[in-house]
């Protein structure tokens, strides 16, 4: 007689709880001992405390920028206050004991365990939930089952627009170079040069720009992660891991040979069709691969507007810009080389400042029509109406050759552009005219500096 199988069950599922929520038993949680606390942990903090039990907070964002370290800090800054600490439970669904376990039966078994009453709050962690196969619906029917339990969780991807009903989504975003900076123990503010007065072409280069322009190059090559080798290990997790399988996707090489194609063109244009005809894929299949790579925060796609600042009616053609220009350096293993390389890379580093807001996120576009670029068009969203708009150039000889900077010019003779046109330089940092209207040259590392010091603020 064969002899029964066994599954794990409620024993086996509270024993491995006492070892991840050693507070239960009165000991601190070592794990986040001395970590730096990133900038955004004010916005997720508030946003629990905010919390009513009706939604679940969910932080998700690419692998590797401190989801999980934000998470166990929010736990500790819990247990600071009065929760007993018997109330908050940690539970990473990567651990494989806990694919068995139906994450809507877990406060029951935990308030019988812990002898918790139903009228108490009951705080449940979540770590790697999109571990678990339909995950939005579970946690659903778990606020449903529960009034009196707060639910956070972390998730490497991103929610499918159809189940954010019952979640409160903040995306936590690769280190700006701001905080790049901090995390070196560099003050911005002590390497952001003075704005110069000059409203002239000059060749002088400021003080204190070359020392800033070695960091931004760091920056870009290797500075989006809470770990050493992160980006590396961004891909590696999302990619090699079980998650592509538990979503849909059936041929992981396809996947990988679509992200290396992205990434090594990060900031190019593209279409479904190019796409399709260079891997020799289904153009449905192709669409499902480059959703993953979005959903898990390795990419982002920029969609386009015409001349006027309009969408078009039939959106063909998209820029895909990695979350971070040092994933490039983390696939191919080494720095980036190269002027054009590095200036779409430094393109790419534009775009990554944004990710902390919203509404950056939200309102950045590029300008294409016939033969004419602008590579990033901010839109007032409500209005439609273009805010400003940048070129980008790892270089300084955009006042000498003004034809690399015509699609901008262009631009701004058809739009007022109200906080103005830049041209990202390299080195040079002045007002001027081309072509009769009004250009800002900015060096691409002051910009990106200054912009993600003002999100840091939000």
């Amino acid at each position: 007689m064969a002899a029964l199988v066994e599954h794990p069950g409620e024993p086996d599922f509270l024993r491995r709880l006492m070892l991840d929520n050693p507070w239960w038993e009165g000991i601190t949680d070592e794990m986040v001992h001395n970590l730096p606390v990133r900038a955004f942990f004010k916005r997720f903090w508030n946003a629990i405390e905010r919390g009513d039990g009706s939604k679940a907070v969910l932080l998700t964002g690419p692998r590797g920028v401190g989801k999980t370290v934000m998470l166990r800090q929010a736990v500790s800054q819990l247990l600071d206050g009065d929760t007993p600490r018997r109330h908050v439970c940690y539970v990473s669904l990567e651990h494989p004991l806990f694919l068995e376990l139906d994450i809507s039966r877990l406060p029951r078994l935990l308030r019988a365990s812990r002898g918790i009453s139903a009228d108490h709050p009951l705080w449940l962690f979540i770590d790697e939930v999109s571990y678990q196969r339909d995950w939005e619906s579970q946690i659903a029917r778990l606020l449903k089952a529960d009034p009196m339990v707060r639910v956070v969780a972390v998730s490497a991807l991103a929610p499918a627009a159809e189940n954010r009903a019952h979640l409160t989504t903040l995306f936590l975003p690769p280190f700006s170079f701001a905080e790049y900076l901090e995390q070196r123990g560099v003050k911005p503010a002590d390497v952001l040069p003075e704005s110069p007065n000059a409203t002239r072409f000059t060749t002088d280069v400021p003080p204190g720009l070359v020392e800033l322009n070695t960091l931004f190059e760091d920056y870009i090559n290797e500075g989006g992660f809470h770990d050493r080798d992160g980006e590396a290990g961004a891909i590696h997790r999302s990619l090699h891991s079980d998650l592509p399988g538990l979503h849909g996707i059936s041929s992981p090489s396809d996947l990988h040979r679509l992200f290396v194609l992205l990434a090594y063109n990060t900031g190019a244009e593209f279409s479904i069709e190019t796409l399709a005809r260079e891997l020799d894929l289904a153009k449905n299949t192709l669409r499902r691969y480059l959703e993953y790579l979005e959903s898990a925060w390795l990419v982002r796609r920029l969609e386009r507007v015409d001349q006027d600042a309009k969408p078009f009616q039939r959106a063909v053609a998209f820029k895909v810009h990695l979350i971070h220009p040092g994933l490039r350096s983390g696939l191919i293993g080494g720095r980036a080389e190269g002027e054009d390389t590095v200036t779409r890379l430094v393109e790419t580093a534009i775009q990554t400042q944004f990710l902390a807001s919203s509404t950056g996120m939200e309102s950045l576009f590029y300008a294409r029509w016939g033969h004419y670029e602008v590579p990033f068009v901010f839109l007032d969203r409500r209005s439609g109406t273009p805010l400003f708009a940048y070129h980008c150039l790892w270089r300084d000889d955009a006042i000498r050759k003004p034809k690399e900077v015509r699609a901008l010019v262009n631009f701004k003779t058809s739009h007022d552009l109200p906080l103005g046109a830049f041209v990202l330089t390299k080195a040079q940092w002045h007002g001027g005219k081309l072509g009769g209207e009004p250009m800002r040259f900015e060096p691409a590392s002051v910009l990106a500096l200054r912009i993600g010091l003002e999100f840091s603020q939000l």
